[in-house]
């Protein structure tokens, strides 16, 4: 019974064995088959990185540069030897871009091309997935940019301002490096803080960030931009500011004149008037010049610059007006003509005793101004002339002189008038002094 079983194990054992050689010699079988008569295979090879440079290329001999690319990773199908190709992967397989004819800069749309990482390995590439690329090509420039500071959050104290003409920053230009294109679209450079301040007096601040916009004030994206500086320092200059009322004054009025009475209407009524010194005190009303009493007619109006009033003073106008126009206000105001007899023009403050002056003019005539009322009423009774020698050059004997004029009786007309009369002195004749007479005397003998 033991000898059977020891046959029956043993043929077991055999066949097992011709099991095994009988799948090794097929498989060799079949190999030997493949090779002889199916040598060439096709493999799909994916997510092949896209090598995205362009070194080497004519496009690159030009100065050009590769600022970007649609497509990352791509798909092929190869054929070739199975030998060969059997180990091929996305780790030996570049893709690449052919720039090899591109001179020029702009968005093209170029081949992709796939090579052997061993370039022993021989085999045909079927297709490619995707086979083209959008590319961006540029030269890549550096350019000086002024730089502007932008304090959107910074407010100021009531009274002051923030000098925008002294707002600055240190540095005052950044170089900027990137694609000639993305650099063509700056238009303006901000150092921007986002830092909240309320200011009363000048102040330093660092930047956060760079800001770039385009003419149409778009932001640009800064992607592939490289700054030689990012850090700026800006300066705030804060100055005391006022809303300042706009007067004027009138000149070589008679002291019983109510000047009060008149009634001006300037244009504009204010200014705004800063100092840099914050510890100045700005007035509420600033004069913007005198006018003589006698140049206002009823119509009268003048345009003052307001630059010479302000002419070696500490205050600088800020507004965006450069002159004030002063104009009489004419409602209810009439003017009427006199006849000013000689006989009715004194004259005072003789200069010299030694000479006699007397008015040559047989009449004037003057225009008077004032309340329409009194303008229908007023005569030349009214109205006081006088010819003031005080403090005048005289050298001649006939000479032309001003009056002035008053009207006590009314003290808001006055007189537009700036004729002048003729004036002449003589030689005041001297006292005659008689001698006494002397006593004849008679001599006796």
């Amino acid at each position: 019974m033991k000898f059977f079983r020891n046959i029956k194990d043993n043929l077991m054992k055999h066949n097992l064995s011709l099991a095994v050689y009988s799948v090794l010699i097929a498989v060799l079988v079949w190999f030997a088959i493949s090779v002889t008569q199916y040598p060439s295979v096709q493999k799909t090879i994916e997510h092949i990185k896209l090598v995205q440079d362009i070194t080497g290329t004519p496009a690159a001999d030009s100065g050009l540069s590769l600022i970007s690319c649609n497509v990352e990773e791509v798909t092929i199908e190869i054929l070739g030897s199975r030998t060969e190709i059997g180990n091929l992967n996305n780790d030996n397989l570049v893709a690449y871009l052919d720039a090899s004819n591109v001179s020029s800069s702009g968005t093209k749309n170029l081949s992709i091309k796939i090579r052997g990482v061993d370039n022993n390995i021989n085999f045909e590439v079927q297709s490619v997935y995707p086979s083209t690329a959008s590319v961006v090509l540029d030269k890549y420039d550096t350019r000086e940019y002024p730089i502007i500071p932008r304090i959107p959050n910074v407010s100021v104290m009531e009274g002051k301002a923030i000098n925008q003409e002294e707002l600055t920053c240190t540095p005052d230009t950044v170089l900027i490096t990137g694609p000639s294109a993305q650099l063509d679209k700056i238009s303006k450079c901000y150092a921007a803080s986002n830092k909240t301040l309320n200011l009363d007096s000048s102040y330093n601040l660092s930047n956060d960030e760079i800001q770039l916009y385009s003419d149409d004030m778009t932001l640009i994206d800064q992607s592939g931009l490289t700054f030689a500086n990012s850090n700026f320092s800006i300066y705030i200059p804060i100055r005391t500011q006022k809303v300042v009322k706009l007067s004027v004054s009138v000149a070589n009025a008679p002291g019983d004149f109510n000047k009060n009475f008149l009634n001006f209407k300037i244009s504009p009524e204010t200014i705004v008037l800063a100092s840099n010194n914050s510890q100045t005190e700005i007035p509420d009303v600033i004069d913007v010049g005198k006018i003589l009493l006698s140049d206002l007619d009823i119509n009268y109006s003048k345009t003052f610059t307001l630059s010479t009033v302000l002419d070696n003073s500490e205050y600088i106008n800020v507004s965006d007006v450069e002159t004030a126009t002063v104009k009489l206000n004419n409602e209810n105001l009439a003017k009427t003509d006199l006849t000013i007899d000689r006989d009715r023009i004194t004259i005072s403050n003789i200069p010299d005793s030694s000479y006699e002056y007397s008015i040559i003019t047989q009449r004037m005539t003057i225009s008077v101004v004032g309340p329409e009322e009194i303008i229908n009423e007023i005569s030349a009774e009214d109205i006081i002339a006088d010819v003031n020698l005080l403090n005048a050059d005289i050298t001649v004997d006939q000479f032309n002189t001003n009056v002035n004029f008053s009207c006590p009786k009314y003290d808001n007309v006055w007189i537009t008038t700036s004729s002048k009369v003729a004036v002449r002195r003589t030689k005041a004749e001297s006292e005659t002094t008689t001698a006494p007479e002397e006593d004849t005397a008679t001599s006796t003998v």
